[in-house]
């Protein structure tokens, strides 16, 4: 039975963005500067076509788990602007590596913060012209 109204709105599954293949739950929580000594590879995501004519110039923080071995191996988006969110989570995927982290000297799960910065192309300045 269906309920009316806005209790319609709760039965819905929520969409939610991200990606997880753990197996093991984190042995570690660290802050995002101690997460980024241990990066090994990192590449710039590209900005998409319509958030660059939305003059968007934003940041997109991401909860990175990382395997035994430094693989990433859970992504999920914790803020930032929608349109930047997959774009965020699709360079990192694919093309962010970590050295294992290490906790008595044995390697472990470990989760963290990383922000994931875009930037414009410089514009030049308009001038008047006469």
């Amino acid at each position: 039975m269906l309920l009316a109204g806005s209790a319609f709105l709760l039965l819905l599954p929520a969409v939610q963005i991200g990606w997880t293949q753990c197996r093991e739950k984190p042995a570690v929580f660290l802050d995002e500067r101690t997460a980024a000594t241990h990066l090994l590879a990192k590449v710039d995501p590209e900005l998409p076509a319509a958030a660059n004519q939305l003059d968007m110039t934003e940041a997109v923080v991401l909860r990175v788990t990382v395997d035994r071995r430094g693989k990433i191996c859970d992504l999920k988006p914790v803020s930032g602007p929608p349109e930047l969110q997959r774009p965020a989570l699709k360079t990192v995927k694919k093309h962010w590596r970590y050295r294992p982290f290490r906790l008595n000297w044995k390697p472990v799960v470990a989760q963290f913060p990383v922000t994931v910065r875009f930037n414009l192309p410089r514009r030049e300045p308009r001038t008047k012209t006469a």
